[in-house]
């Protein structure tokens, strides 16, 4: 359900009104198009399905697709039923008031907007409903068969500590050397000279600060695994207490000077995050055959 809230952040009524002319269309008769242990999937479904799709997903839907996807539904719904797990009406709407607030209205606001885009909010809270019968039965099948053995997690854990054991954490001052008059050339120069005389970040911030044409931005603190590699690679390369090589930019000539660099464990390599990542990754990839299981054990009828 988490998944359902940040995907309709982004996208649900910055755009609603907006999709409604690509989305509308004659309105289709209701037919009855399957029956899942007698439980009917309609014409209507599909077009409520296709259109919450587009809207909360950024996701285009054929009705192939979407009479799929709303059949599945059906059948974890009875899943669901069958294991004793019954999805209140109060929880449904309780989820429905934390989508109505993660998009900042009130519960008639958020209601309104789902009109104007199309779609019927009693059809949105069916899909909800299904979503949140499929996470307790993801949960009971982890319980179940997703356990992952301690000679899975010790393997997992070497090999992320063979692929990155260590997070370097930079603490970083920008410098720039404006371009003066368009001399670049000059402005080289300037930056040139001031990597020269710089040795340290405690002694050598005040000389950069007198020198013509440089600008010293605020420190930043950022982490190996959040920088993109060519920069990465740069910062490397360049000692502490030293400024990087300098390149040209929109701002004019930019150095960055290393005032700290702190190597620190990769939380990623941490046992519970390992643990977590791999139960996830065995949920994913059993969820499929599981929810062909559970098709079997269902009437499905196509009209």
């Amino acid at each position: 359900m988490n998944q359902l809230v940040k995907s309709l952040r982004p996208a649900l009524f910055a755009l609603g009104v907006a999709l409604v002319p690509v989305l509308a269309g004659p309105a289709s008769a209701q037919g009855v198009l399957a029956l899942v242990n007698s439980r009917p999937v309609t014409s209507l479904d599909v077009e409520q399905r296709i259109r919450i799709a587009a809207l909360t997903e950024r996701r285009r839907l054929d009705r192939k697709s979407a009479l799929t996807e709303l059949i599945d539904d059906q059948v974890k719904l009875a899943e669901a039923r069958r294991i004793g797990y019954r999805i209140t009406e109060e929880g449904v709407e309780s989820e429905f008031e934390k989508l109505a607030k993660a998009n900042k209205q009130n519960i008639f606001e958020f209601e309104a907007n789902l009109k104007r885009a199309g779609i019927q909010p009693s059809i949105l809270k069916d899909k909800m409903r299904a979503d949140l019968a499929w996470g307790v039965l993801l949960r009971d099948q982890a319980k179940r068969g997703t356990q992952v053995s301690n000679a899975e997690l010790e393997g997992a854990i070497e090999q992320k500590k063979r692929e990155a054991a260590k997070v370097t954490e930079f603490h970083l001052l920008p410098v720039v050397v404006v371009v003066a008059g368009g001399d670049v050339g000059a402005a080289q120069r300037t930056a040139n000279a001031a990597r020269a005389k710089f040795t340290s970040c405690e002694t050598s911030l005040d000389e950069l600060r007198q020198m013509p044409n440089v600008a010293l931005r605020p420190m930043m603190i950022r982490s190996s695994a959040d920088l993109p590699k060519p920069l990465l690679a740069t910062l490397d390369k360049t000692p502490v207490g030293r400024l990087s090589q300098p390149g040209a930019s929109d701002q004019g000539i930019e150095m960055v000077a290393i005032c700290e660099k702190k190597v620190l464990d990769n939380p990623e390599a941490s046992r519970s995050n390992v643990a977590a990542a791999l139960s996830e990754k065995k949920i994913s990839e059993n969820a499929k055959s599981y929810l062909a299981e559970l098709r079997k054990k269902v009437e499905i009828q196509y009209r």
